[in-house]
């Protein structure tokens, strides 16, 4: 999904599972003594606390990192190559895949907008794309960086208004039952009362409004866990993954975009698989958790491909 939630730390990258693929737009990508123990006990703290502001909203992206993210600028491309632009949260931005272009919004290298723009047809024209954003900061902050003339637009956004971040650090990270049914209570709410589906309707109809001519790209997201993954709160965070993706679905549809579906792709890639494209928590890289690893950006570049 997405979520500033795993910046919890910026430290140590995860070991990715890069697999080299031929890139459906035309390019290849590979994808001393010990201290008192107060002291230890206050450097777990510290280390806890800043997981938990990690989880939350952080810091205002700064102005480069909102809108000058893009891993293009069409040096030595046809004039004639078709713009496109990539908008949404940690998942649209590459968060996870390590090889960051920068740290506030966490932009990679590997993600899937700067796989795309490795085509020579296609010129990444802006990547306002950060990690925490909502559908509510595209809507605020993101459609304005689009170039009205952009002609594609990607978006993948929804997980951060479900409070994704928080379902994760409870039900996964710092465990509290009683925590992680609530947060997931919130989140089928959301979905199943049309929130989600709205504004997602209200995000596309920001990005044609800016950007008339572009057509627009929505993804959804992987489910997290492999389906023999046993772990409590694994498979219920799936089937709400299926839910959101549906509703997902349902707001990008009704504004006119077309959607990509990634669930599949990744069926057989989940944490706890043999071959995961999904990076599980690590408390050395509080930042991959729950995010694709280098070669699930390969996999969302290839959906989107069909849909280009």
């Amino acid at each position: 999904m997405s979520a500033r939630f795993p910046r919890f730390g910026r430290t140590a990258r995860f070991a990715t599972d890069p697999v080299l693929r031929a890139d459906p737009f035309g390019s290849a990508t590979a994808s001393a003594a010990l201290p008192p123990l107060r002291r230890v006990l206050v450097l777990i703290a510290a280390l806890v606390a800043a997981a938990l502001l990690a989880v939350g909203a952080a810091a205002p992206a700064s102005a480069a990192g909102k809108g000058g993210n893009g891993g293009g600028g069409g040096g030595g491309k046809p004039t004639s190559s078709v713009t496109y632009s990539a908008l949404g949260d940690s998942y649209a931005a590459g968060q996870g895949a390590g090889s960051y272009l920068n740290t506030t919004c966490y932009v990679s290298s590997k993600g899937y907008p700067v796989l795309i723009d490795a085509s020579r047809t296609i010129t990444l024209n802006s990547e306002p794309a950060c990690s925490g954003d909502s559908s509510l900061d595209v809507v605020s902050r993101q459609v304005a960086l689009v170039p009205v003339t952009t002609a594609r637009v990607t978006l993948t956004v929804g997980g951060n208004d479900l409070g994704f971040s928080t379902v994760m650090q409870d039900c996964f990270v710092l465990v509290s039952r009683t925590a992680c049914d609530a947060d997931l209570a919130t989140a089928n709410s959301m979905i199943s009362g049309g929130t989600i589906a709205s504004r997602i309707t209200a995000a596309v109809t920001a990005i044609r409004t800016r950007a008339p001519g572009a057509k627009v790209i929505v993804t959804g997201y992987p489910r997290l866990f492999a389906p023999t993954v046993t772990r409590p709160y694994a498979q219920q965070v799936n089937t709400s993954t299926t839910a959101l993706n549906a509703a997902i679905r349902t707001g990008a549809t009704a504004a006119g975009a077309v959607y990509v579906d990634v669930e599949a792709a990744f069926a057989d890639h989940g944490i706890g698989s043999a071959s995961p494209w999904i990076n599980d928590w690590n408390w050395f890289d509080f930042s991959a958790g729950f995010h694709p690893n280098a070669s699930g950006y390969v996999a969302y570049q290839g959906r989107i491909a069909l849909a280009w």
